[in-house]
């Protein structure tokens, strides 16, 4: 996996260490153009273990692009392991960076569990309490309730999973919002089925940055 750093030296130097700085100054749209360049990145740079950054278009999000790198690393092994943005405000940068750094923490709770079976996966689901996600448990009809309350008003977001993926789909959309301190509320019903399910890390990646994303820009 690939972690991120922030640095204000604006020299070409990190830790002490004197590193050629890669300029990136391309515009991306989507998640998925984002995906595409830092699997490209990161074959450009995989016997590097550290890689310094300084993005020159002000179009080019660098919290998307951690994002990215962090799906496109995580079952990857490489020596590339950090990458270091040059930045002018360090506050600013570190602020903006918060809920994108839910967001992979999130990811990393989720893509660690995809290969648990059902049992495991929904055992982890119901423990999300500690977020201070509201869990209820019916015994009765295998179901689980689960409710983040972000904001006094507004709109709720209802969803409901019915298979271990959107189980661990909707864990991910929950504790993002729950880590971020998003404004806004959320309810999930959890139909607990144990039948036995194959979970694409890439598919439930995209969809889990997909549903934040109505959120976080």
């Amino acid at each position: 996996m690939i972690d991120i750093a922030f640095d204000m030296h604006q020299d070409n130097t990190f830790c002490g260490e004197v590193f050629s700085v890669i300029e990136i100054e391309n515009e991306l749209q989507s998640w998925a153009d984002y995906k595409n360049f830092a699997q490209l990145f990161i074959q450009q740079h995989s016997q590097e273990k550290t890689v310094v950054v300084k993005v020159v278009n002000n179009h080019f999000s660098i919290n998307k692009f951690s994002v990215a790198l962090f799906v496109s690393s995580f079952d990857l092994s490489c020596p590339l392991n950090l990458v270091v943005f040059k930045i002018n405000d360090l506050e600013q940068a570190r602020e903006d960076y918060k809920p994108y750094l839910a967001l992979i923490i999130a990811l990393k709770y989720v893509l660690q569990l995809v290969n648990e079976p059902a049992e495991t996966i929904y055992k982890n689901v119901s423990i999300l309490g500690y977020l201070g996600i509201s869990v209820m448990s019916d015994y009765v009809n295998h179901s689980l309730f689960l409710e983040y309350n972000g904001a006094t008003a507004g709109k709720t977001y209802e969803f409901e999973g019915r298979n271990p993926f959107e189980a661990l789909l909707y864990a991910g959309v929950l504790k993002t919002a729950a880590l971020a301190h998003l404004p806004l509320n959320l309810k999930v019903k959890i139909i607990m089925n144990h039948e036995t399910q194959k979970i694409d890390m890439d598919e439930i990646s995209n969809q889990i940055i997909q549903h934040v994303s109505l959120w976080i820009q």
